[in-house]
């Protein structure tokens, strides 16, 4: 039963990246299997003398060059015309195969099978005829000329010399050979008979296709290969040529750093106006609440001194919703907590919470300050700047400790978002400047996806400007446990078959999967 389950979460897990390529292939069979009829093809093997034949193509038919004279033959259109009247045939329904030196197979493809056999052996009767025209009217020219000579040389005067009667004895073999390399061509242009060059070793043959269901079966399951082998082509190759992160252990070991914290589902989150929001079996669940968050956040916040800056090395891996949910977790504990987005690279943060349009300006005066906005119960938050003035003063020396002196008197708990590190857009507030004033900084990487030279160049970075660095964490959204990929099939068996998605979530509750 584990053995089972583990497969069944294993193919759950790569339902995207090959699962999806398998379905194109299979319908794209489908519709090939539907449009194309399944063709009868007829054989008939042509056997060679080729110790006997004369010209350089008869004697070494299996040779890379001869291969294209063959072809040329057998699919001339006189050729082709003459062994169907009243039907055309096409070359790509003309199969020829080169056995070796002495065999030659002809095949015809067609609808259907009435009349085929006779047709693949006037096919072959008429290549024959192509082949073997040439070297009968050469052999024939030949012969003519030395029996002219023959001739010539007995019309002269006796006594003859030695050397006119050696001559005499060579035409008169010449004559002879020529007369049964004659012979042997004429007897493939009349009946059947073994004495001939070149004739039909055995007779026409019809293969039945595969009909019906079995083809059927046996074309989706060859397109669906098919496809699933590209899918999987497609996604291993790019992670040979660009190693990501596989494992906390792989992340350790290229940061030299901890992993602080594992986050399955960090990028499952639907963000609005009132924070996150995670759903699960058709509930909306806070996921400040799940213990994972608990444990990162006393990870993370322990012994805070200063701001937090959440960042990644590339961008999409999570920072801004992790930054979210440890200012949502420091709110739920009591603490009064500020999320402040300065990713300018991506305001997406702000435009979810609706933290308006981003026009501050440093407070002059002590007390609240108007440009933070109430997201939850002790949790405020500040949109990402966009006026010109308040960037360039952010921008002067000065400006960032400033900045972060105001967010600490405003609350207890300060959480920043930051731009990637590789975002060089202009205006933007460096995020490694931002970790440098911070108290603590986090490194998110996204399991699967990030890159290590992205994360280790990201961590070297960090570390070489005198940032406090408290460790990383991996975001597994693309790497997920076989027990969690189980519990999502089941979710989505049980809209079909709640029986069959409770028993599919309790098997996977008592099975042993990693």
């Amino acid at each position: 039963m584990n053995a089972l389950l583990i497969i069944v979460a294993e193919c759950w897990r790569y339902r995207h990246p090959v699962g999806v390529p398998a379905l194109l292939g299979a319908l794209l069979a489908a519709f090939l299997l539907f449009t194309n009829p399944p063709l009868y093809t007829g054989r008939v093997l042509l056997q060679l003398q080729a110790d006997q034949a004369r010209a350089p193509l008869l004697q070494q038919i299996s040779a890379p060059g001869h291969r294209r004279a063959l072809w040329g033959a057998l699919t001339a259109p006189d050729v082709l015309a003459d062994s169907a009247p009243g039907i055309l045939i096409t070359p790509n329904r003309v199969e020829l195969r080169v056995l070796n030196n002495y065999l030659l197979e002809v095949g015809l493809s067609a609808p259907k099978a009435e009349g085929l056999a006779t047709m693949t052996e006037n096919l072959g009767y008429n290549f024959i005829q192509a082949l073997l025209a040439p070297e009968r009217m050469r052999v024939e020219q030949l012969l003519a000329e030395a029996q002219a000579d023959l001739v010539r040389m007995e019309a002269l005067p006796a006594p003859l010399d030695v050397n006119l009667g050696q001559q005499y004895a060579q035409a008169t073999g010449a004559v002879a050979q020529l007369q049964s390399d004659l012979r042997l061509l004429n007897a493939a242009f009349g009946q059947p008979g073994g004495q001939a060059l070149l004739w039909f070793a055995e007779g026409a043959r019809v293969e039945q296709p595969l009909q019906g269901l079995p083809r059927w079966l046996l074309g989706l399951l060859i397109g669906a290969i098919a496809g699933g082998s590209i899918g999987w082509t497609s996604y291993r190759l790019p992670r040979r040529w660009q190693p990501v992160i596989d494992s906390v252990a792989d992340a350790q070991a290229v940061t030299g750093l901890p992993v602080v914290g594992v986050l399955p589902w960090l990028n499952q989150l639907t963000i609005t106006s009132e924070g996150s929001r995670v759903n699960a079996n058709g509930k909306a669940l806070k996921p400040a609440e799940f213990a994972e968050i608990t444990r990162l956040a006393r990870a993370a916040l322990r012994s805070l001194r200063g701001p937090l800056v959440v960042v990644a090395p590339v961008g999409s891996e999570g920072a801004s919703t992790l930054a979210l949910l440890l200012a949502e977790k420091a709110a739920v504990e009591g603490k009064t907590a500020l999320l402040a987005d300065l990713n300018l690279k991506n305001r997406n943060l702000s435009q979810q919470l609706l933290l308006g349009d981003g026009a501050w300006a440093l407070p002059t005066t002590k007390g609240p300050w108007g440009a933070l906005r109430v997201v939850a119960p002790k949790l405020h938050a500040l949109a990402a700047p966009r006026h010109a003035a308040t960037l360039q003063a952010l921008a002067d020396q000065g400006g960032l400790p400033a900045l972060f002196e105001v967010l600490n008197k405003q609350a207890e708990v300060v959480i920043v978002d930051t731009s990637p590190l590789n975002a060089t857009n202009r205006g933007n507030i460096d995020a490694v400047t931002l970790a440098t004033h911070a108290g603590r900084t986090i490194l998110v990487a996204e399991q699967g996806r990030t890159h290590r030279n992205a994360l280790k160049q990201a961590a070297d970075q960090l570390l070489l400007s005198g940032a406090a660095v408290q460790g990383v964490v991996l975001n597994q959204r693309f790497a997920p446990s076989r027990r969690q990929l189980l519990g999502h099939l089941a979710d989505c068996l049980g809209w079909a078959c709640p029986p069959l998605g409770r028993g599919l979530r309790t098997a996977s509750y008592n099975a042993t999967l990693d």
